[in-house]
């Protein structure tokens, strides 16, 4: 019997997670209209509700530089977003990956957004973080990006390092405006949430709030 009843749990949490994801998807068409066929969201991918989470901080916050952690349909609905609202903004867009990148690149050129959003391919490299080695993108593609109003955290994949993300406040902290948001996809992960823990003791000027996204997210801003 009590595995009966925590089926019939795990399956109610199913089904209201599919709704809560169909009706962030159905807000996001309707605040943003598209006219092309939009990525379609994988579980390696943003989910819908961190999507509406991005384009309602756009449209209220109306940033005009972003930085993108890892490229994908985060790229491609701030960029709609930036055009739908008329904001004169850019989204510099990092991977790893060329061919996730090209084909990011690609959906860019395909629906018009080339002014609003670029993809730039910058491969994992050693760093250095307060004389700890770890992998994160060439911080050598990130040189001219500063003042950024928003920051996206969304890559390296968890699974290719302990702590993939953690090199991201670090080394980006001198490049983000102070009224600044960065935004952590998959904050639910224990790496992400160590993470983020770090992070806010590391840098007392910095705290976060947690999210009930599909995956956790992760909004950090300065005091």
């Amino acid at each position: 019997m009590d595995d009966i009843l925590r089926e019939i749990t795990d399956l109610r949490e199913v089904m209201t997670n599919r709704f809560r994801q169909v009706e962030a998807l159905t807000n996001l068409y309707a605040i943003v209209p598209v006219k092309h066929a939009m990525p379609q969201p994988t579980k390696w991918t943003a989910s819908p509700d961190l999507l509406l989470f991005l384009v309602s901080q756009i449209q209220k916050r109306r940033p005009v530089s972003i930085l993108d952690i890892g490229s994908g349909a985060t790229t491609v609905w701030m960029a709609n977003a930036l055009r739908h609202f008329e904001i004169p903004g850019k989204i510099v867009s990092v991977d790893h990956d060329e061919n996730f990148g090209a084909e990011t690149a690609a959906t860019l050129r395909h629906q018009g957004l080339d002014a609003y959003a670029q993809v730039r391919i910058a491969p994992l490299v050693e760093v250095d973080i307060r004389g700890e080695r770890r992998h994160w993108y060439d911080p050598k593609r990130l040189d001219d990006v500063e003042s950024c109003d928003m920051v996206v955290v969304d890559g390296p994949p968890g699974f290719m390092y302990p702590l993939s993300r953690y090199p991201a406040l670090p080394l980006l902290e001198s490049k983000v405006s102070s009224e600044a948001r960065i935004i952590m996809d998959d904050a639910s992960r224990p790496d992400e949430r160590e993470i983020v823990e770090r992070w806010c003791r590391e840098y007392p000027d910095w705290s976060s709030e947690f999210i009930d996204h599909e995956k956790g997210t992760a909004v950090l801003t300065r005091h």
